[in-house]
């Protein structure tokens, strides 16, 4: 099975491109793979579980959202969460010093 790739320029503003290689470089990635995976993230949903992407997918399409804007609706949720929560209240809880003085 061979995967074929078309060659495709976009034009970004600068600033656009310049934080796109930060993100790029810092988690050790090209340019490239970077931004297809991010792009692949939008329309697989992530790589969630069929489960909850046939949920999601449902949601988006009674609430009539492109991808895009159903995103924003999911951010602007969690950060009403975040302001009753307060910021990292479902992280994992950091392993306590077991004794250490630290």
């Amino acid at each position: 099975m061979s995967i074929s790739s078309t060659m495709q320029t976009f034009r970004m503003p600068r600033d656009l491109v310049s934080f796109l290689k930060a993100e790029a470089t810092r988690e050790g990635r090209d340019l490239t793979p970077y931004v297809v995976r991010l792009l692949e993230g939008i329309r697989s949903w992530f790589g969630l579980p069929y489960t909850a992407t046939s949920l999601l997918e449902a949601d988006r399409k009674t609430m009539k959202l492109g991808h895009y804007e159903y995103l924003l609706h999911l951010l602007f949720l969690r950060s009403l969460e975040l302001r009753e929560k307060g910021p990292g209240f479902d992280a994992p809880k950091a392993e306590k010093s077991k004794g250490t003085g630290r």
